[in-house]
């Protein structure tokens, strides 16, 4: 089963702590989460480090964490961190 979880446009602080919360849930629960990074303006490190865990967390489970859609603005904002979506899809190893 996958959980498809929309991300808000500013992934700040506030944002991420309800975030982790339903990453964490979804993970526990072992499912495929599918991230909709459409609307997304800002992503930071911390953003990214949070869904490089939550990947990891979901493949040791079994299973997946993706990026259905993703902004051209947040892709320019990995790609700074020297990150892509693939990359944190895969855990960043």
């Amino acid at each position: 089963m996958t959980e498809t979880i929309l991300l808000p446009p500013r992934l700040d602080m506030t944002a991420l702590r309800s975030l982790a919360q339903d990453l964490s849930s979804a993970t526990r629960a072992g499912r495929d989460i599918d991230l909709d990074a459409r609307d997304v303006t800002h992503m930071g490190a911390l953003s990214a480090q949070l869904f490089i865990a939550a990947a990891r967390d979901a493949r040791a489970k079994g299973g997946t964490l993706t990026f259905g859609s993703i902004s051209e603005r947040a892709v320019d904002q990995l790609a700074m961190m020297g990150l892509t979506p693939t990359r944190i899809s895969e855990g960043a190893q």
